[in-house]
């Protein structure tokens, strides 16, 4: 979303990345799992590609202040959903990988694609600095209320 180059990363502290989200969820799933492969929960910044161990440490609430200055938008790999945050608060949105009937499975079993339209509604609410009223929303609708500084 953020217009991620090679150029940009300093290689002597290079963190893993990815350049662009693969069209398969299975590819996605096997690019992070080497990438990353020690993390339970693995997170993908969808600004610069920076790729993070969402396991409860809050290491997306701090990439989030380096990246975005409080504002991110992440993908879940394992639990495939979207994460929105600003600040310390966050909220989780829908996936942009989706099955042949427009939708993301509960249970897994289909193959998903990125859906291009949803994907590109990431973009929107980036570029257009939206972060923080999507966050407040999604918040005062949703029944899952995520802890401060979780992810």
């Amino acid at each position: 979303l953020g217009g991620y180059t090679a150029e940009s990363m300093d290689s002597s502290h290079a963190k893993p990345r990815i350049s662009m989200m693969p069209t398969s969820y299975t590819d996605l799933y096997a690019e992070l799992g080497q990438l990353l492969p020690e993390s339970e929960q693995t997170a993908v910044c969808l600004v610069c590609g920076e790729v993070l161990n969402a396991g409860g440490h809050g290491e997306c609430t701090q990439h989030s202040y380096k990246c975005g200055a409080g504002a991110g938008v992440f993908f879940l790999l394992q639990e495939c959903s979207g994460l929105i945050m600003h600040n310390s608060k966050a909220a989780y949105i829908y996936s942009p990988y989706v099955d042949s009937h427009g939708e993301t499975p509960q249970y897994r079993g289909r193959p998903l694609n990125l859906d291009l339209d949803r994907y590109g509604h990431f973009h929107e609410v980036w570029s257009g600095h939206t972060v923080r009223q999507m966050v407040l929303a999604e918040r005062a609708s949703s029944r899952q209320i995520i802890l401060q500084d979780f992810y």
